[in-house]
C-alpha cells in the first residue's frame, strides 16, 4: 500500500531527525516514483537519500544506509528481501567540530592534516557539526554507551515530567473555565494575584534556589523574569504553573510554553489549528456541552418527557445561557483567528496542513506559542519564546503582548535572553539573583534595569573605597596608640578610634548582606584566536549562484553574489525553510550549486557553532578532559598547560576546569565547547542561533569575542541586538532570492511598517 504524504513527512521527521528543513522536504517530496506514484525501489530510494545523510552520520556511509533502508522499510512494511551490505567504507578524514553530541579525540591529527593539505592545495578544511570520527578503544566505547545510558534516562524522566506537567495543567484550566461556565468564579482573576512566601528548590539538589520569596502578578502588567543561568527563572515558572508556591485559586487560569512542547497521542496526530483551537478551554467546554444538551432534547422529542416544566425550562435556559455565551466570544470565528496566529508566526498553508508529529521541533514550538496567546489565560508564562522565531515573528510577538487589549487585563511573565525583545514586551522586571537566593521586582524594563543596577554597583564600590580608606587610617591609629603607648586620654581615643573601625565593619557585613544580588558574578571576557591571514584575496565566494534540489520545483534562490574576507561580518535572516541553511552549505562547498560559482579558499577552516554547541560536553566529564581528549597533543606537561592557559582565556577557571560539566551552568559549558572552536583557530565562524540558551550577559560576552574576533563571521540569528552588534552585511533569505539590505536598522524598520499595515 502506497504511504499518503502526511505519513511520508511523519516517517521522515521521525526517522531522519537532525537534516535542516530544506533537506528534509526535498527528501519527502521525491520518495515516490513519478511514473506510478509508488515508493522508489530499495535500492534507488537507499541511491537517494544516503548521500544527503553523510554529515548527520558523521561520515559513515554504512550509518547513513542503514538509516535509509529504515525510511524504506518504514514505507513498504519491508516487504522486498534486504539489499546486502556494502563494502567498508575507506576512513575518511575527520572534520573539527562544535555542536554535535560526544566527540573522539582526533583534533590535533586533523590540524596537522590540514597544515599539510594547505602545502598542496588539497581541498578545504571544513568543520560540520557532527561527531569526530576514527577507531575508539573499547574503554572508550564502554564509556560512550553508558553516557547514552545516562542521557536517555534523564530525557525520559524529562518527559515523563514534562508530560505530568502538562496533565495538571490542562486539568486545572478545565476546571477554572468550568468555574466561570457555572457562574461559581469568585472573582479573584481580576485582583492582583499575591503568591508566597515560598522556598524554591534546587532540581539538581543543593541549597535552595529561592528563600522566603514572595510575587504579586497585576492584571495588565508583564514581567520579564532576569538572571543568570542556572539560577532558577524556568524552575520558578514550572512552580508557578503547577501551583507549587500558593496563592492562585482554582478560577485563574494558567498557560505556561516551555522549550520543549510535550503532546497527548491525539494532539500528534492533529494539524496545527486543531491544537490551537484545543487550547481555547472555554469555548471546548461550551460546545460540548451545548452538543450533550440538544443531543438529550432531541432524544427527549422522540418520547413522551418525564420532565416537569420547570426543569424543561431550566435546561432550555442552560442552552440558550451557552449559545449566548459562545456567540459573546464569537465561537464560529474561532478557526479563521487560529489561522491568522499562525500566518503572524510564520506559517505557510503547507506547514500548516502538516500534522504535529510531522513538525519540526521549533515549528512544534511555535504552535505551542500560538495556542497559548489563543488561550487568552489569566496568567501567561513563556520561557524563552522567540528562540525558534524569525526577526519577523518576535517583531509581531512583541507588538501582540504590548498593544493588544487581551494582555491589558491579564499578567505575562517571560524569560527570554533578547533584550530587545524584553524591552518592547515587558513592563517589570523579575529579577533572580543566586547570590542572596531572593527575588526582586522592579516597575521597569530590563535596559531601564541593567542602567539602575549598574549605578548601584558604582555607588556601592565607592562606598566600600570609601569605608576602606576611613577603615585604614582608623585601625592606624588604635595600632599606633597601643603600640607606642601614651596618656590615658590618648590610649581611651585609640579605643575610640578601634571601636569605630568595627563599627565600619558591622556596617559593610550588613551592606554586603542587603546588596548581595549586586554582586552577582561578573560575565568573565571571551576570547576567540582565529587561524590568520590567509594568502587568497577572499575566504569564500559566491557569484550568480543559484540553487533548487533535484527533481525539486522550488528554486530556493537565484543569482547571489557574496563575498567573505577575514572581515567579514556577514547576517543572514528569513523564515526557517526559505533555504538559510542549504546557502551556508552550498557557500562552504557542501553543496554544489545548480547555477553560477562557489568558491572557498583551499586553505580555509570553518567552524560551526549552532544553538546546540554545548550540548556534546558529557556532563560527569571536567572541561580539562575533554579538551584534553579532544587535543591530545604529546601528552606532555606543556600541552597541558597551554590548554589550561586556553581555558582562562575563555573565562573557564582554573577551580571550573576540574569541575563535572554536569555541575556548570548552560552558559559555562558554552564557553568551554567555544574553546574547542578556538583551539582550532579557525578562519571562518558560521554562527547558527548561538544566543539560544544563553542568559543576557553571556550574549553580550559572545557579541564582544565576535566583534574580535580575527577571521570571517557568518550569522544566522534572530536576536536583534546580537546582529546590531555584530552584523555589517544583512542578507535575507526567502521568496526564491537572497537580498542584501541598507542594513539592520533598516529591515526592522521595513518589518516594523508591515506590522502596522
Amino acid at each position: 500500500m502506497t504511504p499518503s504524504e502526511s505519513e511520508i513527512q511523519v516517517a521522515c521527521a521521525e526517522l531522519l531527525k537532525g537534516l535542516d528543513e530544506d533537506t528534509l522536504e526535498y527528501v519527502a517530496s521525491g520518495l515516490l516514483d513519478d511514473e506510478d506514484g509508488t515508493v522508489l525501489e530499495r535500492d534507488d530510494l537507499v541511491d537517494f537519500v544516503a548521500p544527503m545523510l553523510d554529515e548527520m552520520c558523521g561520515g559513515d556511509e554504512n550509518a547513513a544506509r542503514a538509516k535509509a533502508e529504515s525510511l524504506w522499510d518504514r514505507l513498504t512494511g519491508g516487504s522486498a528481501a534486504p539489499t546486502p551490505a556494502p563494502a567498508p567504507a575507506p576512513e575518511k578524514r575527520s572534520p573539527i567540530s562544535l555542536g554535535g553530541g560526544p566527540i573522539s579525540a582526533l583534533e590535533a591529527k586533523t590540524l596537522a592534516e590540514a597544515a599539510a593539505a594547505r602545502e598542496a592545495h588539497a581541498a578545504p578544511e571544513v568543520l560540520y557539526d557532527h561527531d569526530v570520527g576514527g577507531t575508539t578503544s573499547a574503554a572508550a566505547e564502554k564509556e560512550a554507551a553508558r553516557c547514552a545510558a545516562r542521557r536517555a534516562l534523564l530525557a525520559e524522566t524529562a518527559a515523563a515530567e514534562a508530560a505530568e506537567l502538562a496533565s495538571d495543567l490542562e486539568a486545572a484550566s478545565e476546571r477554572a473555565a468550568r468555574m466561570r461556565i457555572d457562574g461559581d468564579a469568585t472573582g479573584s482573576r481580576l485582583a492582583a494575584i499575591e503568591l508566597g512566601p515560598f522556598q524554591l528548590p534546587n532540581p539538581g539538589g543543593g541549597a535552595d534556589l529561592l528563600e522566603n520569596a514572595t510575587l504579586t502578578l497585576a492584571a495588565g502588567h508583564r514581567y520579564g523574569l532576569i538572571g543568570r543561568n542556572g539560577k532558577g527563572k524556568s524552575t520558578l515558572l514550572k512552580f508557578v504553573a503547577s501551583r507549587r508556591v500558593g496563592g492562585l485559586a482554582a478560577d485563574i487560569s494558567v498557560h505556561y510554553v516551555t522549550q520543549e512542547v510535550s503532546l497527548t497521542d491525539a494532539q500528534e496526530d492533529a494539524v496545527p489549528a486543531e491544537v490551537v483551537l484545543h487550547a481555547d478551554v472555554e469555548r471546548r467546554l461550551l460546545l460540548a456541552d451545548v452538543a450533550e444538551m440538544e443531543a438529550l432534547e432531541a432524544r427527549e422529542e422522540t418520547k413522551v418527557s418525564g420532565l416537569s416544566e420547570r426543569e424543561a425550562e431550566k435546561r432550555r435556559r442552560a442552552l440558550a445561557a451557552a449559545h449566548e455565551r459562545l456567540l459573546a466570544m464569537d465561537a464560529e470565528g474561532a478557526p479563521s483567528r487560529a489561522s491568522a496566529l499562525l500566518r503572524n508566526l510564520g506559517f505557510s498553508d503547507a506547514l500548516a496542513s502538516r500534522k504535529m508529529r510531522a513538525l519540526s521541533g521549533g515549528w512544534r514550538v511555535r504552535v505551542a506559542l500560538a495556542a497559548a496567546l489563543f488561550a487568552k489565560p489569566d496568567v501567561l508564562l513563556l520561557d524563552e519564546p522567540t528562540n525558534h522565531l524569525s526577526v519577523a515573528a518576535v517583531l509581531w510577538l512583541a507588538r501582540e503582548l504590548r498593544d493588544s487589549k487581551t494582555w491589558k487585563t491579564r499578567a505575562v511573565v517571560v524569560v527570554s535572553h533578547d533584550r530587545h525583545f524584553l524591552d518592547a514586551a515587558t513592563t517589570d522586571s523579575l529579577h533572580i539573583s543566586g547570590a542572596a537566593r531572593r527575588l526582586t521586582a522592579h516597575r521597569m524594563c530590563y535596559s531601564a534595569w541593567a542602567a539602575k543596577r549598574a549605578e548601584q554597583q558604582l555607588a556601592l564600590e565607592r562606598r566600600r573605597a570609601t569605608r576602606d580608606e576611613k577603615k585604614k587610617t582608623l585601625e592606624g591609629y588604635a595600632g599606633h596608640g597601643f603600640k607606642y603607648g601614651g596618656s590615658s586620654s590618648q590610649i581611651n581615643m585609640m579605643q575610640r578610634k578601634a571601636h569605630e573601625a568595627a563599627k565600619l565593619n558591622e556596617e559593610a557585613e550588613k551592606e554586603a548582606a542587603e546588596t548581595a544580588d549586586l554582586a552577582e558574578d561578573a560575565e568573565l571576557p571571551l576570547r576567540l584566536s582565529a587561524g590568520g591571514a590567509l594568502r587568497g584575496a577572499f575566504l569564500a565566494r559566491l557569484e550568480k549562484v543559484s540553487f533548487r534540489y533535484p527533481g525539486g520545483d522550488k528554486t530556493l534562490f537565484a543569482d547571489v553574489d557574496m563575498t567573505l574576507d577575514s572581515a567579514s561580518r556577514v547576517c543572514l535572516l528569513g523564515e526557517n525553510g526559505e533555504g538559510k541553511t542549504t546557502l551556508v552549505k552550498v557557500l562552504l562547498g557542501q553543496l554544489e550549486p545548480t547555477g553560477g560559482v562557489a568558491s572557498l579558499d583551499h586553505g580555509a577552516r570553518v567552524a560551526l557553532v549552532n544553538q546546540h554547541h554545548a550540548d556534546q560536553l558529557s556532563f560527569d566529564k571536567t572541561p580539562l578532559a575533554f579538551m584534553l581528549e579532544k587535543f591530545p597533543g604529546d601528552g606532555g606537561a606543556a600541552h597541558e598547560r597551554e590548554v589550561r592557559a586556553h581555558l582562562a582565556s575563555v573565562g573557564v577557571s582554573a577551580a571550573q576546569q576540574g569541575t563535572p560539566s554536569g555541575a556548570l551552568s548552560g552558559g559555562q559549558r558554552s564557553r568551554v565547547a567555544l574553546a574547542a572552536t578556538s583551539f582550532a583557530k579557525p578562519h571562518l565562524l558560521v554562527l547558527d542561533e548561538p544566543t539560544n540558551n544563553l542568559d543576557l550577559e553571556a550574549v553580550a560576552a559572545l557579541a564582544d569575542a565576535v566583534e574580535k574576533f580575527e577571521g570571517g563571521v557568518v550569522l544566522v540569528s534572530h536576536d536583534q541586538y546580537f546582529v546590531q552588534r555584530v552584523a555589517r552585511e544583512v542578507f535575507v533569505v526567502g521568496n526564491g532570492a537572497v537580498t542584501k539590505q541598507e542594513s539592520f536598522q533598516a529591515y526592522l524598520k521595513a518589518m516594523e511598517k508591515t506590522l502596522e499595515d
